[in-house]
């Protein structure tokens, strides 16, 4: 019997036998390799993981998102109803709105900027969006296109990447839809937002067949500060089962937002590709019809309020919600035993940001009745509340107005109920001075007055619903004048004023409102420039130290330097951005430890916002003064001229007068809507509405007091970029064509006329 020694040797010797020759031992030696190369790799990996695990709350890792953020649990939960299943995916096919155009055509700015394109099956995972290519064969992609609607600044050529395929069967997520892929313009602006991405994909959805089962997916933008708004992204009232898809964390502002799912992608049958560059501003190259707007305001009013019951259950659903937001931070703040503790931050939460303050904060003055001292009102009348169109259900023949425009202390000769004043007050920056004595001042003159603020939280359906029975909206400039949207669209045509000062204006928002067929008007009391003496004593200068030292804490400026400390624009400009935030750095620890220093800023910043221009500071520190100058307007405390500004609302109480009592034949020297009329047979509603406001523009009362030319050219008058008179909700086959009545719309829009300006009277 043999000894296992012996067994052993015989093994070896086997062993040396096979490996005796050289080819042999090669491949044992790469085997080899390969082995101690895949134990050190699975080590490496699964230490990574741990250390990757150990910066989260759980130890589950879920990969990164676009943005390289970790994903936590929270976020990765797939937050739509679909599952995934095999499907077979067929190869991608797509059409595009310049298929018809030559090579050198297609090339042009203008069509580049506002090319669409309609996909049939793309998918989307989270590294963004793909399309398949079956076969061994190669496939050219689709052409880039535009996702934005903005300045050709943030312009965003994109294209989903290729996947090449042998096999026809994918496992996905599958919807029988259609997804819309757009980019958003710095959407934490409420205005930009508005304008720059929900209203241009609002008109491509209506245009390309979009329903509420369609789905969103957010494939880039161009953002100025994070996503911190909560209201802006309220999508209920245009979406059922669809979803926004996103890329990054910080994108997943409501639950509208989700990730694509984790274990597999979802796939769509139809994707409609970028938003056609079209927005009222004069950087897009296509307008938005006007009909878009209305249709906007419409679907949101039906959503919310098309009944006081409707309206009842919005505002009880949000404020369950708002309960179990704060119910929920309450219980992981506190101990069940610290029952004072919960009750003060109970009551400290309800006073906080929600989408429901700024209707608690609205006050109303002269909707029941309008009368010598006659007060704020307790909430909105009874009778208004939830409908639709309040002034139809609250009888104007019942209301009692006992002011006259005339003498004082003489009773009305006739009850007659007057517009509805909206009066915007930004608490912080831009606020309104005077803004108790304007509404003193209308209320006196027998106006109806609604006066709101934004500051402490408001939903899209909140917004809209404040807004729904303002026929003139007064507010500083900036995002709350984007809300003019819905406003009523006509009887009258409405009226959006921007408060500004003589040191800082913007026409931002006379091309929005043009393009709607709002009348816009800016008003301006100081500090320089006044018209006479009378209005300097009713907007005297207002020096804002506190506001110019905030601006200065985030500004480049730094005052209270020597000569020799100061570096010229040049100098600057040859610098780069890390450089300049040293020196920036540098000159603030100068100053805060000298106290000479000091003291030269202040009196440095004291010129520096005076009204008069700061030539002396200028001439030392150049742009930085320049750029701060121009901020600091911007963001200065503003008056009205009361006296004058009533006066100008009586004359739009006037044209509303004259509007219901027109309907009369055209005169000479302009075409009006009885005459569009005749020559069309009929108009839609959405015309009639806005063919008004091109009385207006004829007349030279539709833009003011600058010269609004070259706005009214863009968005009314030229037949090519007009947003009046084109075809769109009414026929999307034609979209974007004229209609029978543009022509007659448009008869008579000279340059002449286009170069009236709108003035307030004196």
């Amino acid at each position: 019997m043999e000894t296992s020694g012996g067994f052993m040797q015989s093994v070896m010797a086997v062993i040396h036998n096979l490996m005796a020759p050289k080819i042999i031992r090669r491949y044992f030696l790469v085997l080899l390799i390969f082995t101690i190369g895949s134990v050190v790799l699975f080590t490496f990996s699964h230490s990574l993981s741990i250390r990757l695990g150990s910066s989260f709350s759980s130890s589950e890792y879920f990969g990164l998102d676009s943005k390289d953020k970790p994903i936590i649990a929270q976020n990765n939960r797939w937050g739509g109803q679909t599952v995934a299943r095999d499907i077979e995916l067929p190869e991608a096919t797509w059409t595009c709105t310049d298929d018809d155009l030559s090579e050198q055509e297609k090339e042009t700015t203008t069509n580049r900027r506002s090319r669409q394109c309609v996909v049939q099956h793309l998918c989307v995972d989270r590294q963004g969006a793909f399309i398949r290519s079956n076969g061994i064969l190669p496939r050219k992609n689709l052409p880039k296109v535009n996702l934005m609607s903005s300045d050709t600044d943030s312009d965003l050529f994109w294209q989903p990447r290729l996947q090449r395929s042998w096999r026809k069967v994918i496992r996905a997520h599958y919807v029988d839809e259609t997804v819309f892929v757009h980019g958003l313009y710095s959407p934490h602006h409420f205005s930009h937002w508005l304008y720059n991405g929900m209203i241009p994909l609002y008109s491509t959805m209506k245009r390309f067949g979009g329903t509420k089962n369609s789905w969103t997916f957010r494939a880039g933008g161009f953002y100025y500060d994070p996503l911190d708004r909560l209201g802006a992204w309220e999508m209920d009232h245009f979406f059922e089962t669809g979803k926004e898809l996103v890329l990054a964390q910080s994108e997943l502002t409501t639950p509208f937002q989700t990730l694509p799912p984790e274990d597999t992608p979802i796939c769509f049958r139809r994707a409609v590709i970028g938003l056609g560059s079209q927005c009222g501003l004069v950087y897009c190259e296509n307008n938005t019809p006007t009909e878009i707007y209305q249709s906007f305001q419409e679907e949101i009013a039906e959503y919310y309020w098309s009944t006081p019951l409707t309206w009842e259950s919005h505002v009880k659903s949000a404020q369950e919600s708002i309960n179990r937001s704060q119910e929920k931070e309450q219980t992981q703040k506190y101990e069940q035993d610290n029952k004072e503790a919960q009750e003060q931050e109970v009551e400290k939460k309800k006073a906080a940001k929600s989408q429901l303050t700024c209707l608690d904060l609205a006050r109303y003055y002269n909707f029941e009745s309008a009368g010598p001292n006659h007060g704020v009102e307790n909430g909105e009348v009874k009778s208004r509340v939830g409908q639709m169109h309040p002034d139809i259900v609250d009888p104007a023949e019942t209301y009692q107005n006992l002011f006259v425009e005339g003498k004082e202390g003489e009773a009305a000769k006739e009850s007659k109920r007057k517009l509805v004043v909206g009066i915007i007050q930004r608490e912080g920056s831009r606020r309104l001075v005077n803004d108790e004595e304007l509404i003193q001042g209308l209320v006196q003159a027998g106006f109806r007055v609604k006066w709101i603020t934004f500051d402490h939280g408001c939903g899209i359906a909140e917004t809209a619903y404040l807004l729904r029975d303002i026929n003139v909206l007064i507010s500083p400039h900036g995002n709350a004048l984007g809300t003019s949207i819905f406003m009523p669209s006509h009887e009258p045509v409405p009226t959006v004023i921007s408060v500004d000062t003589t040191r800082y204006k913007e026409r931002w928002f006379e091309f929005t409102t043009s393009a709607i067929g709002q009348r816009f008007f800016q008003t301006v009391c100081g500090p320089t420039n006044y018209v006479d003496e009378v209005s300097r004593e009713h907007c005297p200068y207002v020096k804002d130290l506190k506001g110019a030292w905030s601006i200065m804490s985030y500004h480049s400026l730094v005052l209270g330097l020597p000569d020799s400390m100061v570096k010229t624009d040049k100098q600057r400009e040859s610098m780069s951005g890390v450089e300049r935030n040293k020196l920036r750095d540098a000159s603030r620890k100068y100053v805060k430890n000298n106290p000479a220093a000091q003291k030269l800023a202040e009196q440095e910043m004291d010129i520096l916002i005076r009204p008069e221009m700061p030539v002396s500071i200028i001439q030392k520190y150049g742009d930085l003064a320049r750029d701060f100058v121009s901020a600091y307007w911007k963001s200065s405390p503003r008056y009205v001229d009361v006296p004058r500004m009533v006066k100008f609302v009586q004359s739009l109480q006037r044209d509303l007068e004259q509007e219901n009592i027109k309907e009369s034949a055209a005169t000479p020297d302009n075409t009006t809507t009885t005459a569009i009329q005749q020559q069309s047979g009929s108009i839609g509603a959405a015309q009639k509405s806005y063919g008004q406001f091109v009385e207006y523009v004829r007349k030279g009362q539709a833009c003011g007091p600058d010269d609004c030319e070259r706005i009214l050219e863009r968005n009314v008058a030229n037949e090519k970029t007009s947003a009046f008179g084109k075809h769109s909700v009414d026929d999307t086959s034609k979209w974007g064509q004229p209609t029978n009545e543009s022509q007659a719309l448009r008869a008579g829009l000279t340059t002449e006329v286009l170069q009236r300006t709108w003035q307030i009277e004196a």
